[in-house]
């Protein structure tokens, strides 16, 4: 019982240190705009030093940032070799001062919120608390806030549109007749690039977000999806500018285009990309019409309910970097399907779920069973 007690005390300290981490690190990428940044990165610095052994933790709160730059198990004297392989094994900070991916995909399952008493934001997920941002919050007020059908249009727009011009993005939701959420800013400087004094920025070819810019290269933020894009040489100022990469890519004028908010890109368009494509490929099934396809049933108490055949499934999409984060939390539903990419879960997903309960499947076995199911009606 000791043992387990060391250990629980040991990934409690971890969480609070990486959590802390993340908070400075926000706060530090966005010192030089919000006026409480400083503020925040010494409350985070007396935080580590609370969690931390005497003279093991950074002295002051610009030393605690040049930290951020090294993973963890390089500075922080913790009992790594009892705590998940994964934690502490990343660098919270880039060099250009921003969340590397790492931080981003791993640092929601390791956070604590630090600060209680959210009973009243209940509905609205952990990472909304954890992130502290206003327009977050604001952007699942609005969405709690509707009815089933304002909720799923609106969570299409999110997927669908998640940049474009001003105007484009203002037509858009008024012809959907989605809500206005507050989701959308001024596209970043680091999503930008410039030639001869034109700015452009270039979608991800898989969820259409600006991609992140660093010296002459291009890559999305999200690491599943497609790779690394380079500009090609010797293009004249007046035309579209080109990338070189692994599929073909647009290019758009910058000028008066905004995009989604980070946290609403992360954790809404990016698993919404595979959920709309399946809801989109469901209804071109011959058998299956839009009526029997249901988006984010009870405001996404899971993400499609279809009706193939005579047999109805209830899906629920998780997109998540290890398979212990959904086995900790067992979706409500018996299908769980993950992106194709993360195929090599559903072994530890078929080990780790109840069988009378949960069928783990990939999109593409998902996708048999459904053919299957239109087949013994045919």
């Amino acid at each position: 019982m000791a043992k387990k007690d060391e250990q629980e005390t040991s990934i409690r300290n971890a969480s609070g240190i990486t959590t802390a981490a993340l908070r400075a690190a926000k706060a530090w990428s966005v010192r030089s705009t919000e006026p409480g940044a400083w503020r925040e990165i010494s409350r985070m610095h007396g935080v580590m030093l609370s969690f931390l052994p005497p003279g093991q933790a950074p002295s002051t709160p610009v030393k605690m940032i040049e930290k951020l730059q090294k993973p963890m198990r390089e500075w922080a004297s913790l009992p790594w070799d009892g705590l998940p392989d994964e934690l502490g094994t990343f660098a919270i900070l880039d060099d250009d001062n921003n969340l590397t991916e790492d931080a981003i995909e791993y640092g929601s399952d390791y956070t604590e919120a630090l600060f209680e008493n959210h009973s009243e934001e209940s509905r609205i997920p952990q990472w909304a608390h954890q992130a502290f941002e206003k327009e977050e919050r604001d952007v699942y007020r609005v969405l709690i806030s509707a009815g089933q059908r304002e909720y799923a249009v609106t969570r299409r727009m999110l997927v669908e549109v998640p940049a474009g011009l001003y105007d484009t993005v203002a037509s858009e939701i008024h012809n959907r007749g989605a809500l206005h959420t507050g989701a959308y800013i001024d596209i970043p400087p680091d999503q930008q690039f410039s030639i001869k004094g034109k700015s452009w920025y270039s979608p991800c070819p898989e969820c259409r977000w600006p991609m992140h810019v660093k010296g002459g290269t291009l890559r999305c933020r999200y690491p599943q999806h497609p790779g690394l894009f380079r500009f090609r040489p010797g293009q004249d100022s007046d035309e579209t500018p080109k990338l070189n990469g692994p599929v073909e890519t647009e290019v758009h004028s910058a000028e008066s285009a905004v995009c989604l908010h980070e946290a609403v890109w992360r954790y809404i368009t990016v698993p919404g990309v595979t959920e709309v494509h399946l809801m989109d490929w469901l209804t071109a099934q011959k058998g299956i019409n839009e009526d029997d396809v249901d988006p984010w049933p009870g405001k996404d108490s899971w993400d499609i309910t279809v009706r193939a055949g005579r047999e109805e499934f209830q899906v629920d999409l998780k997109d998540a970097r290890r398979p212990s984060k959904i086995v900790a939390r067992p979706p409500r539903v018996r299908y769980v399907v993950v992106p194709d990419y993360r195929q090599g879960q559903i072994p530890q997903l078929r080990r780790s779920l109840p069988k009378d309960r949960y069928t783990p499947c990939t999109v593409k076995q998902f996708k048999v069973m459904v053919r299957q199911a239109l087949k013994k009606e045919s």
